[in-house]
């Protein structure tokens, strides 16, 4: 019998880089085949961003661990870089 397989443990810190410059031109046809949109409709406004981030989350967390599934993107807590004000709280804010 094979043995089960188990599901990779999860960063609980994850940042999702957005810069495109980060990411192959196979990531980038990945993630607009998972998402059947072009990976500009990200800043689009209206559209839905949760299938675009995940879809970005899985490939960029492929790199590292081949077994990951985009069902593993969806569980996710993602920590976004970049635009966004400081936290207050922060000791560097």
């Amino acid at each position: 019998m094979p043995a089960k397989k188990t599901a990779p443990e999860l960063p609980t810190d994850f940042t999702l880089d957005l810069k495109l410059d980060t990411l192959t031109i196979d990531e980038i046809e990945a993630i607009e085949e998972i998402t059947g949109q072009p990976l500009d409709a990200l800043n689009k406004p209206g559209s839905k961003r949760a299938p675009m981030l995940k879809a970005m989350a899985y490939v960029v967390m492929k790199r590292k661990h081949p077994e990951f599934t985009i069902e593993d993107a969806g569980r996710l807590r993602l920590n976004l870089k970049g635009k966004g004000k400081a936290d207050p709280t922060e000791a560097n804010a």
